[in-house]
């Protein structure tokens, strides 16, 4: 039977699978052929229902992941038509714990896409820009003035239009109301999956459409399918910074983005020079030379502090009066729980128990104050309350323990045939279907993955050594480099004008400059001045017939222009410290005494 999976970047791939056999072979063969050799833990796979999308899938935060412990032929009813999967991250780890290149190219393109959805939220504008900043040089442009927009220019009436349709998307699951400042890239995302759904075509999507033709990272187009097509792609905007533009930070809680929407709350305005913002984060990465690589490496270290990292949000209403929403959303650093208008952060060490009974779901933990407390929800449907359930034990284990415990990797249900049997033989196989698929935590991962691939003598992608300096630092380096180059230079320069200097001023006076040669010998060593008293020259003793003057060369001049120009600043200087002190009468009478020794040579 063949799986059809859809990749972060777009594309499918397709392999063929025994029906009878787990899941996790159909996900191992899908890795193997993108060259990855292990770190496969990270990644889940998710159905593709009929009449759903790529962008469905990614819009919806509460994933349904399938179980890879069970048989293939759980998720389909028909083995006639091939089952269609998406491969996504699961597990949300740090760039520096990665240590693969082809793992660390799928997450920043999953990141990448999540950033310009919205499900990723900078902090604020100045994070946004440097977001886009990454994004851009992990997308293999290179930093051109001429494209930096204006401060007046604005966007094209196109976006807008495009902007406006976000309105009447249906509400998603989440702690945050969808806002209408969402960014119109997810239409040009949905536009290019419809068409390559209607035109039968593997074509990458993902984030704004660039330019025809432009560069692209990890060998897939970073703007999206279509190139200057029809439809909502064609009213996107045309510069590269309004489109990498595109992300809005998070301006605060639900309740707050609710109140702006209503108008009763002011949002934060957009700031009127956030392109040329992103254009000098740019700048500094193109100034550091920044790698491809390096930035994709530094944005995902970038957004793990980001709001909705790797967070998956469940919503229900509680069962005990008066009835609340009440939304539950669980990330790599915990569990976070909004009630009655009310935000609270639980711990994973926090939590007591968890339970799922159907569409019911309890949740026991200790808040602030050590006390027990319990959270009772009613589901959406049992699948919802099921992935809860499962969302919060491997996330919990994944990341806070050492090791899987035997009571995770043992539980499992029983269908209603496996139940009938299991009264007469209770080790049967019929009808088990395993809770959780999670067989390694966090550290276990990256300690097998190392020594498989030192076992297989492969090269490990850039560790966080190689990264250890960030751009920031970078930058800083750089300027001091550059900074300690120009003092060198300076310093150099000036060295080098005072040796010309003393070499094209007159030896006999002091004062002059030489500019005149005696004949026939041709010694050139005196001024004007000087030389019409001298019979013999003073180097050679030889007898003056004639003198000539001589003009130095262009460059000398020049560099004589710039020595005059210095000179009367340096005099002003000495004139100063010789007033204050009394040096200036010295330092004529030692001029002038210089003056007498040359009358030997005149005579």
């Amino acid at each position: 039977m063949w799986c059809l999976v859809n990749l972060p970047n777009g594309t499918t791939s397709g392999v063929q699978c025994d029906p009878k056999r787990i899941s996790q072979e159909c996900l191992e063969k899908v890795c193997a052929d993108l060259g990855i050799i292990c770190e496969t833990d990270y990644f889940g796979l998710i159905p593709v229902r009929d009449g759903d999308t790529v962008a469905d899938v990614d819009e919806g935060t509460a994933k349904q992941w399938i179980n890879l412990r069970n048989p293939l032929h759980l998720y389909t009813n028909d083995r006639t038509h091939p089952i269609v999967f998406s491969l996504r991250v699961k597990f949300w780890v740090p760039a520096h714990l990665i240590l693969q290149g082809s793992v660390r190219s799928l997450f920043f393109m999953q990141a990448r896409q999540e950033l310009f959805d919205g499900h990723l939220r900078p902090s604020s504008w100045a994070n946004a820009a440097y977001l886009a900043a990454l994004l851009l040089q992990a997308d293999g442009y290179k930093y051109d003035p001429a494209k930096v927009p204006s401060t007046s220019e604005m966007l094209p009436n196109g976006a807008a239009s495009v902007t406006s349709s976000l309105e009447r998307r249906p509400a998603a699951q989440g702690l945050r109301r969808p806002s209408k400042r969402k960014c119109s890239e997810l239409e040009c995302k949905r536009g290019s999956v419809s068409s390559q759904t209607s035109g039968g075509s593997s074509v990458p999507h993902g984030g704004p459409q660039l330019d025809e033709g432009a560069p692209a990272a990890g060998g897939y187009t970073a703007a999206g399918s279509q190139s200057g097509g029809d439809g909502v792609n064609g009213n996107a905007p045309k510069n590269i910074y309004h489109r990498y533009g595109a992300l809005r930070p998070a301006f605060g809680d639900a309740d707050e983005e609710e109140e702006q929407e209503e108008g009763t709350v002011e949002p934060v305005p957009q700031p009127a020079n956030f392109y040329q913002l992103i254009a000098q984060e740019h700048e500094k990465l193109s100034r550091i030379r920044m790698t491809a690589t390096s930035a994709q490496y530094w944005l995902l270290e970038e957004i793990c502090s980001l709001a909705g990292y790797g967070e998956e949000i469940f919503e229900g209403v509680t069962i005990a009066e008066p009835v609340v929403v009440c939304k539950i959303g669980v990330s790599p650093h915990g569990l976070t729980i909004v009630k009655d208008d009310e935000k609270y952060s639980v711990p994973f060490t926090a939590v007591k128990a968890a339970k799922s009974i159907k569409r019911s779901f309890r949740l026991t933990y200790m808040n602030e104050n050590h006390e027990e407390t319990y959270v009772e929800l009613k589901l959406p449907n049992h699948r919802t309350a099921a992935s809860l359930y499962r969302a919060i034990t491997e996330k919990h284990v994944f990341y806070s323990c050492e090791t899987v415990r035997p009571i995770v990797t043992t539980q499992f249900i029983r269908d209603l045939k496996g139940t009938i049997v299991s009264m007469f033989n209770e080790d049967t196989e019929l009808g088990k279907r395993y809770v959780f698929d999670i067989q390694r935590t966090c550290r276990e991962v990256y300690d097998a993955a190392r020594r498989t691939l030192h076992a297989r003598g492969i090269e490990i992608a850039p560790s966080a050594e190689e990264h250890a300096e960030t751009p920031a630092a970078a930058l800083g380096r750089l300027e001091e480099t550059l900074r300690s180059r120009q003092d060198a230079s300076g310093q150099l320069e000036k060295l080098l004008d005072e040796r010309i200097r003393e070499a094209i001023t007159c030896p006999i006076c002091a004062d002059g400059e030489i500019d005149t040669t005696f004949l026939p010998c041709g010694h050139m060593t005196a001024c004007r001045a000087c030389a019409v008293q001298c019979d013999r020259c003073p180097l050679c003793r030889a007898n003056i017939e004639s003198t000539s003057k001589i003009f130095l060369p262009p460059l000398l001049q020049s560099r004589k222009g710039t020595i005059a120009s210095r000179r009367p600043s340096e005099t002003a200087a000495a004139g100063v410290v010789g007033g204050a002190g009394g040096g200036g009468t010295e330092l004529a009478g030692a001029v002038a005494s210089k003056a007498p020794a040359a009358a030997p040579l005149v005579q």
